[in-house]
């Protein structure tokens, strides 16, 4: 892993390697106590000491083999010691065995109690800034409309045609493409894509924040990827971007979707926040199985997502939007965030600069990375003879605002 691409999370996180302590914490006790149970007690050991037969001429075939008697009482006396010794040398292993477990576990205890400071110390920033924000929000919004978008989130969305082609969702570079090919005319897309194993997988692409910001500073606009809905998302996990994708996901399907069927979601910037509330919210997930989470240039790391649905964060280290959240990455089995330097000559925030390290990800040899991609290659396998189905709508929020 070098310093310009870091991977965070997912199997070879802090969580699995905990995990793995553990595991070996109870293989080491276990090992130790069969060694324990076959080993003999040296109490219980009897070495016979050889008899003569009487007359003392016999003293067996071996001896009569070597052709003259053999006294065999100082093997016996020597093979006593030597068991004497391996009894106490195997009763020191097992010793250190018990204490190597003790040690293996009280590290992974060490590991797991260092984690929860962390993320209790971190829980609490987070939860000061969000309040800080909510506060400012209740208290600039009213009078001023500040980032305001309302109570009500109630959205059009209707069926249009692609601006141009879709790239195929086939990796998690393309999958990355499809955001970007969306346009900023407020659109999101749903792919039908026939799976191998007989279920659907529903691809759902979510853009960035879409239109100027001096405009957008002041309640919301027509298109629901607007300003005030990052504002909305991050204090409340709502929006009308959030419902405005929810509502596309749910005509794409038509009722067509069954229980077995995967979610993917995918977003940029504001996007990927709509795919983490989305992820997290149980009313969505009720009727719907999220199976993956990607996200690129985000601020995701607080958000509830469950353990049943695959993270994978993209973020590029001198990208502030990623750090608005005030969180580090989480370290989860099912969350990896690659932590990546913007490629040269391009915007860190830019849509296109992530899809250069979505690209690397794509690549990339790490144990948490592999995973990711051998959890995400079933869903987007097409079955032979079938083709992917792309949905694409466009959306406008109706206006909700307090003074309209």
């Amino acid at each position: 892993m070098s310093d310009d691409f870091r991977v965070t999370g997912g199997a070879g996180g802090i969580e699995v390697a905990v995990e793995e302590l553990r595991r070996a914490a109870v293989v080491l006790r276990r090992t130790a106590e069969v060694v324990e149970d076959v080993t003999p007690r040296e109490s219980t050991v009897e070495v016979p000491t050889p008899v003569a037969p009487a007359g003392g001429v016999d003293w067996g075939l071996g001896a009569r083999a070597l052709g003259s008697p053999v006294d065999l009482a100082p093997l016996v006396g020597r093979c006593r010691r030597e068991l004497t010794d391996v009894i106490a040398g195997v009763a020191g292993a097992v010793e250190r065995l018990h204490d190597l477990a003790h040690s293996v576990t009280s590290a992974a205890a060490t590991y797991e109690w260092g984690e929860g400071a962390v993320r209790g110390l971190v829980g609490g920033l987070h939860a000061q800034a969000m309040t800080s924000a909510w506060l400012i929000t209740e208290i600039m919004g009213q009078p001023y409309g500040l980032l305001d978008e309302g109570s009500g989130w109630d959205v059009d969305v209707r069926s249009v045609e692609p601006l141009g082609k879709v790239p195929p969702p086939t990796s998690t570079a393309s999958l990355l493409a499809g955001v970007e090919s969306l346009g900023v005319d407020g659109r999101v897309r749903v792919i039908e894509v026939p799976a191998a194993d007989g279920t659907t997988t529903w691809v759902l692409q979510v853009p960035g924040t879409q239109g100027p910001l001096l405009q957008g500073l002041f309640r919301g606009g027509e298109i629901p990827m607007d300003w005030p809905a990052n504002v909305s998302l991050m204090l409340r996990a709502t929006s009308a971007s959030k419902v405005a994708a929810a509502k596309a996901l749910d005509l794409a399907q038509a009722g067509r979707a069954g229980p077995r069927d995967h979610v993917v979601i995918v977003g940029h910037s504001q996007g990927g926040i709509v795919a983490a509330a989305l992820a997290s919210d149980p009313a969505f997930t009720r009727n719907h199985r999220v199976s993956q989470v990607l996200t690129a240039g985000s601020p995701i790391d607080a958000f509830p997502i469950p353990d049943s649905t695959s993270v994978l964060s993209l973020q590029h280290a001198t990208d502030a939007v990623p750090m608005l959240d005030v969180s580090p990455p989480p370290e989860r089995r099912n969350w990896t965030t690659v932590v990546a330097a913007a490629p040269a000559g391009v915007f860190a925030h830019s849509l296109t600069g992530y899809g250069v390290t979505a690209a690397r990800a794509q690549e990339s040899g790490d144990v948490a990375l592999r995973q990711w991609r051998a959890d995400l290659a079933p869903a987007l396998t097409v079955a032979p003879g079938s083709t992917p189905v792309v949905h694409e709508f466009r959306t406008r929020r109706r206006w909700q605002n307090r003074d309209s």
